[in-house]
């Protein structure tokens, strides 16, 4: 994600979701060159033994992380506190925030919605929502490697950074870039009729135009430029409904004019089956 050390950051619960997660996030550690930092949290205050116990199930997933990729850094970290709020402020310090979209435990309301929507909505670093954890938890169960990652892309500040880091991504794992951009017919005006092919090709265009740069600074990634009519949350979820990875911004304007939290954004996280990267700054 960036030159610096700063890690990759994983909430972990001891669910298998949890495990699958942490897979994820050894994996973007090991390819960007960053430590990994694994933490749990324990909701409700107790003893000192439990507070020990609890800090197991850190080591354990650390353990794993290790035996996966043996020359890895890895710390572990136990903290009192909600999951969100303790999710929240170890990404102050991460260069990117893993987390499974359901887990157990010490993250029991990691679902979209609670937990993992409060932490893409908030957190100060990219967020990973990996959907479906538990199909990775096996270490047997190979990662996607093929897939192309599709990216939402407009004319945003948030959108530019989600294609900024969609073409690191992309380019780390040898995969091919699909970016779209969702356009839909504009509000009929009395005796006007709309003319839908040069809606689509300026949208071409604007996407074209926004992807110039990044395509000039990352030239061996292929990419796909796909200007799609509807709105934007089923557009992005078709597009991606086969793909490695979505990346997205938590907002935007233009072709994504509503992507907010709450709104696109949260329906891509809520419905899309692979893992989505929003892109917090």
């Amino acid at each position: 994600m960036t030159a610096n050390r700063r890690p990759v950051t994983v909430g972990v619960d001891g669910s298998p979701a949890s495990f699958g997660a942490v897979r994820w996030a050894v994996d973007e550690a090991v390819r960007h060159g960053q430590p990994l930092r694994v933490t749990h949290a324990i909701a409700v205050a107790g003893a000192l033994e439990r507070a020990a116990d609890e800090h197991e199930v850190a080591l354990h997933a650390a353990v794993e992380a290790r035996t996966w990729h043996p020359g890895l850094h890895v710390t572990t970290s136990t903290w009192r506190g909600s999951p969100a709020r303790v999710l929240l402020d170890q990404s102050q310090s991460a260069s990117l925030l893993v987390v499974g979209s359901r887990g157990m435990g010490g993250f029991g309301s990691l679902r979209i919605g609670s937990v993992g929507l409060q932490v893409a909505a908030h957190a100060h670093c990219p967020v990973l929502v990996v959907h479906h954890a538990e199909r990775w938890a096996g270490p047997d169960v190979p990662l996607p490697q093929h897939q192309p990652i599709v990216v939402g892309a407009d004319s945003s500040a948030h959108a530019e950074f989600a294609v900024e880091l969609a073409f690191a991504e992309a380019m780390s794992r040898g995969v091919p870039l699909v970016a779209v951009r969702a356009w839909q017919e504009p509000a009929h005006h009395w005796g006007r009729a709309t003319d839908l092919t040069q809606c689509a090709a300026g949208a071409y265009d604007m996407l074209a135009a926004g992807l110039e740069p990044w395509r000039a600074k990352y030239p061996t990634v292929p990419v796909d430029l796909r200007t799609v009519r509807g709105a934007p949350a089923p557009v992005l979820l078709a597009e991606g409904r086969d793909a490695l990875m979505i990346v997205l911004g938590p907002r935007g304007t233009g072709g994504f004019d509503d992507l907010s939290m709450g709104s696109v954004t949260q329906q891509v996280l809520d419905h899309a089956s692979a893992p989505v990267l929003v892109a917090r700054h």
